[in-house]
C-alpha cells in the first residue's frame, strides 16, 4: 500500500501495522519501505522541522524524517557527519557506553548520504548488535538543505527489529 505524505507541512495519517509499505515524500523523490514495524503517527511539538514521524506500535521505537533550514551543501556533508558524532556522543554520554557501528559517508544510487549506526550495549553483550538502544542515521543535502531520516529502537532487546530498522533505512531512495 503507498502512503503519500505532503511537504513544507506534516501531513500524518493512522494506519494498522498492517497496512505498511511505502512512504512517498517531497513530491515523489523521497520513498521508504517502513515494513509492518513502523507506522505513521504524530508528530511532536518540538520536531518542527519534520515531514514525517513514525511510531513501532510493537515496540518501543520511532522514525522522524526532518528538513533542516540552515543549508547544507554536498561538500558540507563530511562536517555535518563529524558534528552529529559529537553531538550524539556527548549527548548520550548518560549511558554507560555508545558504539558506534558505522560513522562514514556512503554513496546511495549516486548521491553522498552520513550513514551513521550507534547502539548502547548491555553489559555483557552476545554480539555488536546486542543492546538495548539502537539507532541509524542517514543524512544528505537535498536542494541545498539537510535531509535527515532517523530511525531508532528505545530500550528494545529484539534483534529482529534492529533488523527491521536497517530494512526501513536500506530502503531509502532519493531521486536526484
Amino acid at each position: 500500500m503507498k502512503r503519500r505524505l505532503g511537504i513544507g507541512f506534516a501531513v500524518f495519517i493512522s494506519i494498522s501495522a498492517l497496512n505498511a509499505g511505502t512512504v512517498t515524500l517531497l513530491d515523489g523523490k523521497l520513498t521508504l519501505d517502513t515494513t509492518d514495524a513502523f507506522v505513521p503517527g504524530k508528530n511532536p511539538k518540538s520536531q518542527k522541522q519534520s515531514i514525517a514521524y513514525f511510531t513501532a506500535p510493537e515496540s518501543d521505537g520511532w522514525g522522524i524524517i526532518m528538513r533542516g533550514t540552515h543549508g547544507l551543501k554536498p561538500d558540507g556533508l563530511a562536517d555535518y557527519l563529524k558534528n552529529k558524532v559529537v553531538e550524539y556522543t556527548k549527548g548520550m554520554s548518560w549511558l554507560p557506553k555508545l558504539n558506534w557501528l558505522k560513522k562514514e559517508i556512503v554513496t546511495i544510487d549516486g548521491r553522498k548520504w552520513a550513514d551513521m549506526r550507534y547502539i548502547a550495549p548491555r553489559d555483557n553483550p552476545k554480539n555488536s548488535r546486542d543492546g538495548l538502544l539502537y539507532t541509524r542515521i542517514l543524512g544528505t543535502s537535498y536542494d541545498g538543505q539537510l535531509l535527515e531520516i532517523l530511525f531508532t529502537s528505545n530500550t528494545d532487546e529484539n534483534p529482529v527489529f534492529k533488523d527491521r530498522i536497517d530494512q526501513v533505512m536500506d530502503s531509502v531512495k532519493l531521486a536526484k
